[in-house]
């Protein structure tokens, strides 16, 4: 467990630990962006459970590959799911399962994966969270001697990791790697991203606390069946995205958004857990976060 305990005397105080944080965090980051870069693989699949943080990463390593001369192609794994009513078919109900591979439709995938090995332009999906279906159509070029990285949760399931078989390819895993206690507070690890998720769908997905809560069983369950036991036979390179400053980061969105489950939900008992903890914790603004920050997956462009 990693202890964190510490208190503010001021605003600069909290603009100064912002600071180290991130700059520890940069650090990271750099380590695991040359060792992509040190491989030479063709195509990288960079994985974690939901809100690890993998688009900070991707972007990462996407401006290092850049400016060593490498040209880098991105690919959501997430533009690959099927409509809502597609989906609902396969289940027979609304109970749908977005973590599950049986939400993409592989057909289009594949045709993609091998399009981007022959060098060709091909378009690809784009996925609406909104209105839950694919929404256009995007032309993606595939650039000579370039690098692609296929980037979601999905990318260490076996159903996906098969379409690479036969290229050179390397994994990349981001989590939340450790349970946290920040002044006699303690965090589990799964709860510092389930934070994450209910501040990110409610701001960027037009979901609620409910609906979030609703489907994070399914979520934590996908993830110990689909994800944890393939990651570190396909992901050799590992990061931890925690930063120390994040809760107290969280606690200013996460009240509020706690605060709309009521007392007769089944999900209140454990939004109401959440909301105790950060209670407990103090403040600190969006505004003394830098721009290229990770948060910027959860709480938006500054």
């Amino acid at each position: 467990m990693r202890h964190i305990n510490i208190s503010f005397l001021n605003e600069q105080d909290k603009i100064n630990f912002v600071n180290r944080c991130e700059a520890e965090f940069e650090e990271r980051l750099c380590e695991v962006s040359n060792r992509v870069k040190n491989t030479g693989v063709e195509s990288l699949l960079l994985s974690g459970p939901t809100c690890a943080g993998k688009t900070t990463t991707a972007n990462k390593i996407i401006s290092d590959f850049e400016k060593s001369g490498r040209p880098v192609t991105i690919v959501s794994f997430d533009n690959f799911f099927k409509e809502r009513k597609e989906q609902r078919s396969v289940v027979g109900n609304d109970d749908i399962d977005y973590d599950s591979v049986n939400a993409l439709d592989l057909d289009v995938l594949e045709r993609c994966v091998n399009a981007t090995r022959q060098g060709t332009s091909v378009d690809m999906p784009v996925y609406d969270f909104i209105t839950q279906k694919t929404s256009h159509y995007e032309r993606l070029d595939i650039p000579e001697n370039g690098v692609i990285i296929f980037e979601g949760i999905q990318a260490v399931y076996p159903e996906i990791t098969r379409l690479f078989k036969n290229r050179s390819y390397a994994g990349v895993f981001i989590n939340v790697d450790e349970d946290v206690e920040v002044n006699g507070v303690v965090f589990e690890r799964d709860d510092i991203r389930l934070s994450r998720r209910l501040v990110r769908d409610y701001k960027f997905r037009g979901a609620d606390a409910e609906f979030t809560l609703f489907l994070w069983d399914k979520v934590r369950k996908n993830e110990d069946e689909s994800i944890y036991p393939n990651k570190n036979d396909i992901c050799k390179i590992q990061l931890n995205s925690f930063m120390d400053y994040e809760l107290f980061l969280l606690k200013g969105y996460i009240i509020d958004i706690l605060n709309e489950v009521e007392e007769n939900s089944k999900y209140y008992k454990k939004a109401n857990e959440l909301k105790q903890k950060f209670l407990k914790l103090d403040s600190i603004s969006y505004d003394y976060v830098p721009k290229n920050s990770l948060y910027t997956e959860f709480l938006g462009k500054k």
